[in-house]
């Protein structure tokens, strides 16, 4: 589904204007950016919990030469749906 196919079906199923819609979903990204920066976790309630993870540093192997590399610690966004997707998405 593209932006304005959702956009289209957040219109229909809501009722609010095209350009309000359009405005949420534009602003989505950052406020949950700011909500993991803040608090680590956001929920979008019937969606997905997205959680900010910590990954420690790490020797890897490079496959081509095998020589060893260094990973360095970093912290990355987990994405966990919520039972109803889950059911959902199954039953397709």
């Amino acid at each position: 589904m593209k932006k304005s196919e959702l956009v289209d079906a957040l219109e229909a199923s809501s009722g609010q204007s095209k350009a309000a819609v359009t405005a949420v979903l534009d602003a989505l990204p950052g406020v949950v950016l700011d909500g993991l920066k803040a608090h680590g976790v956001v929920t979008l309630p019937g969606l997905a919990k997205i959680e900010a993870k910590k990954r420690e540093a790490r020797t890897m192997r490079n496959p081509a030469t095998g020589a060893e590399i260094e990973k360095p610690a970093t912290t990355v966004a987990g994405f966990k749906p919520v039972k109803a997707l889950k059911d959902g998405v199954a039953a397709f």
